[in-house]
């Protein structure tokens, strides 16, 4: 009966490891996608957008598919299209930072 104890501990544990794994996951993509949105409103033309914008994709590639991924991906195409306009903002970039804040908000 003491070792069924410790293999249920043993099992929550595990499963609360493996809970938190995409939740870090998603913080990491979004703090990626911050800083290319940051980096853009900062410099648009600068070189650090373009790494930016690939460690987000980097990042994002990493969450399993869902309405977050996509709304976070269509978010780093609109960064990168305001980079190579040389754009710090648009309306277009504004509404899909709104998307993808809401589909955070409504997967958490």
């Amino acid at each position: 009966m003491r070792m069924d104890g410790r293999i249920h501990q043993q099992g929550r544990a595990e499963r609360d490891r493996r809970a938190t794994a995409p939740d870090r996951e998603l913080r990491r993509a979004l703090r990626a996608v911050y800083f290319a949105v940051a980096a853009l409103r900062h410099a648009p033309r600068s070189p650090q957008v373009s790494r930016a914008i690939s460690e987000a994709s980097t990042a994002v590639a990493t969450l399993p598919g869902g309405f977050v991924a996509e709304a976070l991906y269509r978010l780093i195409g609109t960064i990168e299209d305001c980079h190579r306009a040389g754009t710090a903002n648009s309306t277009r970039l504004d509404e899909r930072w709104r998307t993808a804040t809401a589909a955070v908000r409504l997967a958490g």
